[in-house]
C-alpha cells in the first residue's frame, strides 16, 4: 500500500486545512496487471461539523481498499469553518484525484464519495450541487468534481434531523431560511443527481432514520437510481458495525455490517 497525503487547501489555494490521505495499492512488478484502472472512494466522516471522526475515517477506507478500491480520506474544515468551505474542499478533492487518475491507477468514471452523518451530509450536497457549485473560493468551471456515485451512511438531511450539524455548518446564517432551504437536501435533488446508495438503522436515536427515506423518495421522484436500507438494528455511528469502531452489543450490528457488500454490490453494477 502507498500511504500518503495532500494538503488540498494549499495545492487549490482555498481556505483551511483540508487534507486528503490517500491509501492506494502499489504498482509494482507483480502486482501490476492487478491494481490498474481501479474505482475510488472518497471518505467524508461525519462529526456533526464540529470534528471529524476518525472512527469513520480510516477504517472504512482500509474496507473499500481491500474490496479492491484504491481510497482517500477527506479531513475537511469544521466549525467555525462555514458553508460553503467544507463543500468547495471536497469538490477539490474529486477534481484532484480525477485530474492524477493516470498517477494513482484510478479509473476517472469510477470516483465515489461516501459520508457518514454530517459527512452524509456533505457528500449529498456535492451530489446535488457539483453543478452549480458557490463561487466564494473557486471558479467552479476550474473542477471536474462530479462523483460518479455517492453513499451516504446515515445522512444529515434536512435541519430537525440534526439542528447542531446545520448550526455548527451555518453559524450566524443559521436563520436565513433561504439558505436553509437550498441545503435541505430532499428539496434540491434534480435528475443530474448521481447514483446514490442510501443506509440507516430504525435504531438511529440521533440523526432520525426518515431523513434517508425522505431523501430516497425525492431520488425516486427524480428518476435517480439509488438503493435504500434501513436495517432493524444498530445506533447512530455504527461504522464498520463491528468492535474496531463501536462499543456495546455487536450482534445488533452484525446484520447492518452487510452494509459494505451492498454497497459495492451497487457501485459494480452501475
Amino acid at each position: 500500500m502507498d500511504n500518503f497525503t495532500v494538503n488540498i487547501s494549499s495545492t487549490y489555494n482555498v481556505p483551511g486545512k483540508a487534507t486528503l490521505e490517500g491509501f492506494v495499492h502499489s504498482d509494482n512488478r507483480e502486482m501490476h496487471k492487478y491494481v490498474q484502472n481501479l474505482p475510488c472512494v472518497i471518505v467524508c466522516p461525519g462529526g456533526g461539523y464540529s470534528f471529524v471522526s476518525e472512527r469513520e475515517g480510516e477504517p472504512i477506507a482500509i474496507e473499500y481498499y481491500n474490496r479492491n478500491y484504491n481510497t482517500f480520506v477527506l479531513r475537511y474544515d469544521v466549525a467555525p469553518a462555514r458553508y460553503p468551505l467544507a463543500l468547495t474542499q471536497l469538490a477539490c478533492s474529486v477534481d484532484y484525484v480525477r485530474k492524477n487518475a493516470e498517477k494513482f491507477h484510478i479509473n476517472p468514471d469510477k470516483i465515489y464519495v461516501c459520508g457518514f452523518s454530517a459527512g452524509g451530509h456533505l457528500v449529498g450536497c456535492l451530489a446535488n450541487f457539483y453543478h452549480d457549485l458557490p463561487k466564494d473560493y473557486i471558479s467552479p468551471e476550474k473542477l471536474d468534481a462530479k462523483p460518479n456515485a455517492v453513499i451516504m451512511a446515515y445522512p444529515v438531511i434536512y435541519p430537525d434531523s440534526h439542528v447542531n450539524s446545520y448550526k455548527n455548518l451555518l453559524g450566524e446564517n443559521f436563520e436565513s431560511m433561504k439558505i436553509l432551504d437550498k441545503l435541505t437536501l430532499d428539496k434540491t435533488v434534480s435528475d443530474k443527481n448521481p447514483p446514490c446508495f442510501i443506509w440507516s438503522t430504525f435504531e438511529d436515536a440521533i440523526v432520525n432514520p426518515s431523513a434517508t427515506l425522505r431523501y430516497a423518495a425525492a431520488l425516486y421522484t427524480h428518476s435517480v437510481k439509488a438503493e435504500c436500507h434501513i436495517f432493524a438494528q444498530g445506533w447512530h455511528g455504527s461504522a464498520t458495525c463491528d468492535a474496531r469502531t463501536s462499543d456495546g452489543d455487536f450482534s445488533k450490528l452484525t446484520p447492518a455490517a452487510v452494509w459494505f457488500d451492498l454497497s459495492a454490490t451497487f457501485l459494480k453494477n452501475l
